[in-house]
């Protein structure tokens, strides 16, 4: 059976086996670790943008069927941390009370991501639901796909020669 005293955690660095201490010490190292993350938006929010990004864009590819450009999370997480110093509405719905930071940049990456794909790719765009573009999650079930052609003239054309 082991003892006491080998069951107690070990202490942090630099830190003695007083619980405030270590406390203390957990709080230093956190906010060291803080400050070494390399964007605003991520420091104050701990948000990881380029994860969320990731996990939007491959939503919206699952849901459509159709693979999407690598570039779109990238080009979503730096507009991200673009606005968040420079855009004060944008700053505050991320910085609120509450957990709601994560859900509000995914809805903000939606609506992104559906004004690009209607300028850049408007096939997959019009397949989205509309409420898409207002930041909502897409239905479990994808939509269904594009009529096939089935070659000549439409039946209404055929009857009238």
């Amino acid at each position: 059976m082991k003892s006491a005293a080998s069951r107690t955690s070990r202490p942090v660095s630099g830190s003695t086996g007083n619980p405030r201490s270590r406390a203390a010490a957990f709080r230093r190292e956190f906010r060291e670790w803080r400050a070494s993350l390399p964007t605003a938006l991520e420091r104050d929010t701990l948000l990881m943008p380029d994860v969320v990004a990731e996990d939007t864009v491959a939503e919206a590819a699952r849901y459509l069927g159709a693979d999407m450009p690598e570039t779109y999370a990238e080009r979503l997480a730096s507009k991200a941390e673009y606005l968040y110093g420079r855009h004060a509405a944008f700053h505050r719905s991320l910085k609120g009370s509450g957990n709601h930071a994560p859900a509000q940049l995914r809805v903000y990456f939606r609506h992104w991501l559906c004004a690009w794909l209607k300028r850049e790719r408007p096939a997959l765009h019009r397949r989205l639901p509309w409420e898409y573009a207002l930041g909502h999650r897409p239905p479990p079930s994808p939509p269904p796909s594009p009529p096939h052609s089935f070659g000549g003239s439409p039946k209404w054309a055929r009857h009238a020669a």
